[in-house]
């Protein structure tokens, strides 16, 4: 019988450490759905090479070639955000003969979307030559 424990405690064991292990590429894909303008001004310079960009931010949405023939690279972020807020009260009263609680709640939702639109051009060396970005909020 003690080993059969010892079995089913190895086997748990391996599934938990096996749940908590997260593969590089994994990260990465991370990291790239996190793109704000905080990460494009700390990790982006002019000059830098299109390789470290991939590096920095992942793979753009958009690649596209300028009438001088250079590539310009689009990153175009969508999300929304859902906010409810419930607000309840209860009422209620007792006596020797019984008594009762009478309860409300209300509730309102928000919702708001946010873009950001981040476009890197590059110059005939593949390095950065100009950065621009465009968020908003409704």
């Amino acid at each position: 019988m003690k080993k059969q424990y010892g079995c089913l405690a190895v086997i748990a064991l391996t599934a938990a450490l096996s749940g908590c292990a997260t593969s590089p590429s994994a990260e990465k894909e991370d990291n790239a759905n996190q793109l704000t303008v905080g990460v494009v001004q700390k990790e982006i310079t002019t000059g830098m090479p299109s390789t470290d960009v991939l590096t920095a931010l992942g793979s753009p949405n958009i690649v596209k070639t300028n009438p001088e023939g250079n590539e310009v690279w689009v990153y175009d972020r969508f999300s929304k955000e859902q906010v409810y807020q419930t607000t309840g009260g209860a009422l209620g009263y007792f006596s020797g003969n019984g008594g009762g609680i009478i309860s409300s709640e209300q509730g309102s939702s928000q919702v708001s979307s946010k873009t950001l639109t981040v476009i890197i051009k590059f110059d005939a060396q593949d390095n950065v030559a100009s950065i621009a970005y465009h968020r908003s909020k409704f």
